[in-house]
């Protein structure tokens, strides 16, 4: 089952300052501090001359800590490694999120846009997340998905709060 949502948030922030807290270490420990359940890991984080922004972290679950449409699939415990990378287009920032849950039926990905909005920025994209199993997949597809949406979105206010921190 395959199942996409839109994406849109705003910040009032600069579209300069968020893609530079996507290139601070302390943003990303910031960020992952505030993740609920599971047990975040920074794996790596780099940015290149270009401006390429990549970041990957790992995110751990005990089976007790899985929503119920998770359990479903009778996983024992479950690990989500995410992949980030953030790159300036013209006057924009892209970001390509990929999420893999290695040993499980599930994968997603976001697509999201970065532009000025007068003094701050607007966020568009999609998420889209693929569930591989049959009758429960498309409950399972659609929970994880809206998950995932509000995840990304959840970021702009991760973000707003740290740069807000940083002034």
């Amino acid at each position: 089952m395959l199942r996409s949502l839109p994406l849109t948030a705003e910040s009032p922030h600069p579209l300069e300052s968020i893609k530079r807290a996507f290139e601070d270490p302390a943003y990303w420990t910031t960020r992952l501090g505030a993740f609920e359940g599971g047990s975040p890991t920074l794996d790596s984080l780099d940015t290149d001359a270009s401006g390429l922004t990549r970041v990957s972290m790992t995110m751990r679950f005990g089976g007790d800590q899985l929503p119920d449409p998770i359990r479903r699939l009778r996983l024992a415990s479950l690990e989500i490694v995410q992949c980030e990378e953030w790159y300036p287009v013209g006057g924009t920032v892209r970001g390509e999120i990929t999420v893999d849950a290695p040993r499980t039926p599930l994968s997603g990905r976001g697509a999201v846009e970065l532009t000025p909005d007068g003094p701050g920025t607007h966020l568009t994209g999609t998420a889209t997340v693929k569930v591989n199993v049959p009758l429960i997949g498309g409950t399972i597809a659609t929970f994880v998905a809206g998950q995932l949406a509000n995840g990304i979105v959840d970021v702009v206010a991760i973000t707003d709060a740290w740069l807000s921190r940083q002034h």
